[in-house]
């Protein structure tokens, strides 16, 4: 797949993150949203090996390119699979863009006016 002109194979993100103690099963897929394509990663293991997405995400930055490391990571208790047995891609869930992410509202004017610039900008 091609994420901002860059080439990405899913497989060797998956790989990296199977390599990572306590994941069992991992899946990178691209997901559509407001600010264009962006990877996810889905996480079946451990609770404690899934759940520490920034750790997750400094693991992966020392041996993957910036535009290899997910955007997102989403721990599941087991992959949606079809009848057939193979991964339901559609039935995977959106992840939540801004779980974690610490809100620092505007101090002053002039923040006011950049955040609703930017705001504005970025939808």
């Amino acid at each position: 797949m091609k994420i901002r002109g860059f080439r990405i194979e899913p497989g060797e993100i998956e790989a990296a993150l199977l390599a990572q103690p306590g994941i069992e099963h991992a899946v990178v897929i691209a997901r559509d949203d407001a600010l264009g394509k962006r990877l996810v990663a889905y996480l079946v293991g451990r609770s404690e090996a899934v759940s520490n997405a920034g750790e997750l995400r400094r693991k992966l930055q020392r041996t993957l390119p910036d535009y290899m490391v997910p955007a997102a990571f989403v721990s599941l208790d087991r992959l949606p699979l079809t009848p057939n047995g193979k991964l339901d891609r559609s039935a995977l869930p959106p992840p939540e863009w801004n779980a974690g992410a610490h809100y620092l509202a505007p101090r002053n004017p002039i923040e006011t006016i950049l955040a609703g610039l930017f705001a504005e900008l970025l939808g």
